[in-house]
């Protein structure tokens, strides 16, 4: 592989159109940075049940074809974008831990694309997006097969307590796009279960006022480093993925945090709110991780 710039955009690509939807996505990123887009794509012969002798044989064509598959791909990345450095790799091993390790270097996003399916399904597939998202170490995108509901929309960005790392790279995202950021925060009333019981409207009043002052101090540092965007914010009582995503009906990309844990085995490793956000939010997630 060729020797890189200073910054990288990765992506991984197969045959699927949420894949190609992804690419298109990382391209347009990598041209916005001024980064080079480094493609890889996951190869094997594992996959097919044959005696070793045939895979032997077979492994040859194989591994040209999908070299052919990753250069078309990268010609017409380079006819979207004249000027674009395309870089590519073959993954020789499983898709996940291939795109971690290219994501390892100098890579700042990590680019999958995400399944068009409905919202019960989503939560099943795509274990290859899910991998990226849990253990990735630079921030990582998901991009749904629809892409962005509209790319001058505003960056949305999820912000619960003592978590700064979405709340940087959102302004950066911001600024750079020139684009507005809406920040969003929810809180739960103990006593309350959501649409069945009110909370009372000066303990509510209350409580927003708290969570906003509480929400300005964080967000302080990046409002005076990026003092040109445009700030929005977004207080209220209620789940935060469910706020979240409905914010996400008109943004251009959705930031949330990787609240990463050793859990048990059966447990969400990003946690329940990013892990529903990147399945059901309408544009591009980014999940950054601490």
């Amino acid at each position: 592989m060729n020797s890189s710039p200073t910054e990288a955009v990765v992506v991984g690509l197969d045959t699927s159109e949420n894949s190609r939807v992804a690419l298109e996505w990382a391209a347009d990123e990598a041209r916005l940075r001024g980064a080079v887009l480094r493609i890889g794509h996951a190869w094997s012969m594992q996959a097919y049940r044959l005696p070793e002798a045939y895979k032997h044989d077979m492994a040859e064509d194989a591994r040209k074809a999908a070299w052919a598959f990753l250069e078309s791909a990268a010609d017409d990345m380079r006819k979207r974008h004249p000027g674009l450095r395309v870089e590519l790799e073959l993954i020789d091993e499983a898709a996940v831990e291939g795109l971690l390790r290219m994501a390892s270097a100098d890579a700042s996003l990590l680019v999958t694309g995400r399944r068009g399916l409905n919202p019960f399904l989503t939560f099943l597939l795509g274990s290859i997006s899910s991998g990226v998202a849990a253990h990735t170490p630079v921030p990582a995108v998901l991009v749904p097969i629809e892409g962005a509901p509209d790319e001058r929309g505003p960056v949305v960005v999820g912000v619960a307590p003592g978590e700064p790392e979405p709340v940087e790279f959102a302004f950066a995202e911001a600024e750079r796009r020139g684009v507005p950021l809406r920040v969003v925060r929810s809180w739960m009333y103990p006593q309350a279960f959501p649409g069945h019981l009110a909370v009372p409207p000066k303990e509510e009043a209350g409580r927003d006022a708290q969570e906003t002052a509480e929400l300005e101090k964080l967000l302080l540092a990046a409002r005076t480093a990026h003092p040109g965007v445009q700030v929005t914010l977004q207080v209220g009582a209620g789940l935060a993925e469910e706020a979240i995503v409905k914010a996400s009906a008109d943004a251009c990309l959705v930031v949330v945090g990787a609240h990463r844990r050793h859990t048990q085995h059966f447990s969400l490793p990003i946690g329940r709110v990013p892990h529903r956000v990147l399945h059901l939010a309408h544009a591009p997630v980014v999940v950054v991780p601490h």
